[in-house]
């Protein structure tokens, strides 16, 4: 199946936030989408350029609550600021005319539970989560994965 058919049966939309956007917002923009995981950063023409995990997230949010602080986790404390400093700028993602057999299992090497499906000009135009492939595998009753 291809992913545009995918995304026309299980429609996700992600959360996306520019560059310059706080911590803090991209949080909220987060928790504000419940069946979202991540974050794509976009450029000015929406092109998304990078990621920022659920984990990454939380870990810099909460870093003040550890009760010891690596040298890492100490200067990203006192650095933070907008997410451009956090992302992953090299992060896996799909294209709609790829199929879902063949970006699955790459990405579950990379242990990640959300695909971003960018189009021609690298937009989001969607999200494949990971929990919604495991309902399909194990629902007999539909042949989406495949």
């Amino acid at each position: 199946m291809k992913i545009a058919d995918w995304l026309e049966r299980h429609a996700v939309t992600g959360v996306t936030v520019e560059r310059d956007t706080s911590l803090e917002e991209a949080a909220r923009a987060l928790l504000a989408e419940p069946e979202c995981r991540d974050v794509y950063v976009t450029d000015a023409e929406g092109r998304v350029v990078g990621h920022l995990g659920f984990r990454r997230l939380a870990g810099v949010l909460l870093s003040a609550h550890r009760p010891t602080h690596s040298r890492r986790q100490m200067l990203e404390r006192v650095t933070g600021g907008s997410v451009d400093e956090f992302m992953d700028r090299h992060f896996i993602s799909a294209r709609i005319d790829d199929h879902v057999h063949q970006v699955l299992h790459p990405h579950m090497e990379r242990r990640v539970e959300d695909i971003p499906v960018l189009d021609g000009d690298g937009r989001l135009v969607g999200i494949i989560r990971l929990v919604d492939l495991l309902r399909a595998a194990i629902d007999p009753s539909d042949q989406s994965v495949g």
